[in-house]
């Protein structure tokens, strides 16, 4: 099993190449609230794996 199905939280430049998005375009959909992103205190964003899993229903994640 590959890293992807281990890991429960992605970086955002992770997540964009997951969905072959641009992390800017990640971005903009935690902004939207498309996509669920959490941030621990100041650090950077993090997407959990069920909010990929959602946009990609046909893909086992």
């Amino acid at each position: 099993m590959g890293l992807l199905h281990h890991k429960r939280f992605f970086r955002p430049d992770e997540a964009a190449s997951i969905l072959a998005l641009s992390r800017r375009t990640v971005y903009r959909m935690i902004r939207d609230g498309r996509i669920t992103g959490v941030k621990w205190g100041k650090g950077p964003w993090r997407i959990p794996r069920d909010s990929l899993a959602i946009l990609l229903p046909g893909e086992k994640f």
